[in-house]
């Protein structure tokens, strides 16, 4: 490793043992500035780089403890013998997605072959996510869908919890895809405990990760942390099961935050676990209504034939003709859709009335203004005409 690599590295591991003793401010100046130049900062270069007095302060604190005993005495070792590794902010291997993020991960604790994150880095990837306490359908949907994602050579991003994650990764795995479990711990820690043996499975077959250090314990303020990377890392997001206050409904609306799409499974409208994607749908999300069909539009919303990361672990899929009648029709409503807004924010709703065009039909020409810069979103499920 050469000098300025090593200072990186050891930068960053340094800012990712100190984090949870000072909080995300730190990491809000990763997205100006190298991890080193954080770590050797003073309480007035913190200041100047926009961090407040007071998390400055904190920082400085957690960062004497790290470097005098905070932190192993060969760290190298150490994770070496927990079966882990370390990419750090500002290497090839750091997904760059996460730098969208307000505080990105200052480097990432990795569970499985570092082959496997190369092929992450270079494939197209879909998160998954629903509730804890998924039902039968929610399973079954879990399973149909991400097996179908995973058999067209898309990586399956979830969070290992119960229910509707574990679903997930067991299809992908099943499937043969490449499957990347995101935690809400430190990556040696299987958790929950009754996933050991799928713990176990998707790193043999793929990838564990976290940015918290190896031994960190799960607790209630580093769940909507997590949340945070798995909206980062997919390049939409599929919402299958959950209610209006789940940690699904975060990770979808970062997702949205962030310009990923957001696709959910709509459910039966008296039941609250049910409650979360229907409302999704409601603002906007695109209705996943069949795995093979939802698939497609997944392909055709985040363009990723015409991107430069595709599918690698099984076949691609089609590329689509230039007379596709979808891409026709997307093309010859953007007049009447920019027409339709006039010069006011629209919901989908009066936007289907005023066109004339199906909902699901309407969205993917929506996302093709934004990418176009002729409309943008003025909120949840609202669009406006780009200044």
């Amino acid at each position: 490793m050469k000098d300025a690599e090593e200072k990186t590295y050891q930068a960053a591991l340094g800012i990712a043992y100190a984090r949870p003793e000072c909080g995300s401010p730190v990491l809000r100046l990763l997205r100006g500035y190298e991890p080193e130049q954080v770590w050797a900062a003073g309480q007035r270069r913190l200041e100047e780089m926009g961090m407040p007095k007071l998390p400055a302060e904190r920082f400085l604190m957690a960062r004497r403890r790290v470097m005098h005993g905070g932190m192993p005495a060969d760290p190298e070792a150490a994770l070496e013998e927990a079966g882990l590794w370390f990419v750090p902010h500002g290497s090839a291997l750091y997904p760059a997605q996460l730098k969208d993020l307000s505080h990105p991960p200052s480097g990432l604790f990795v569970r499985g072959d570092p082959g496997r994150l190369r092929d992450l880095i270079g494939c197209p990837r879909v998160t998954v996510v629903g509730t804890r306490k998924a039902t039968a359908y929610g399973n079954r949907a879990a399973k149909d869908f991400a097996g179908q994602f995973a058999s067209r050579g898309i990586a399956v991003v979830s969070g290992m919890a119960l229910g509707v994650d574990g679903r997930a990764h067991e299809a992908a795995l099943h499937a043969g895809g490449l499957t990347v479990a995101v935690l809400g711990c430190g990556a040696d820690v299987p958790y929950p405990p009754r996933h050991r043996g799928l713990y176990e499975s998707i790193v043999r077959d793929g990838l564990v990760m976290s940015e918290l250090p190896p031994g960190a314990g799960p607790t209630k303020y580093t769940f909507p942390d997590r949340n945070r990377l798995l909206a980062a890392l997919g390049d939409g997001v599929l919402v299958v099961e959950g209610s209006v206050t789940s940690g699904a409904m975060q990770t979808a609306e970062q997702a949205a935050h962030l310009g990923r799409p957001v696709f959910a499974v709509p459910g039966p409208i008296y039941i609250e676990g049910h409650r979360g994607c229907n409302l999704l749908i409601r603002d906007g999300a695109t209705p996943a209504i069949s795995p093979d069909a939802t698939v497609e539009e997944f392909i055709l919303q985040t363009r990723i034939e015409r991107g430069e990361r595709r599918p690698s672990r099984a076949a691609d899929p089609p590329v689509r003709s230039r007379q596709d009648p979808f891409r026709e029709l997307v093309s010859s409503g953007r007049e009447t859709i920019i027409e339709a807004m006039g010069q006011q924010a629209c919901s989908i709703d009066a936007l289907v009335l005023r066109t004339g065009l199906a909902a699901r039909n309407l969205t993917a020409a929506l996302a093709e203004l934004e990418l176009a810069g002729l409309v943008t979103r003025a909120g949840p499920g609202l669009y406006i005409r780009a200044p």
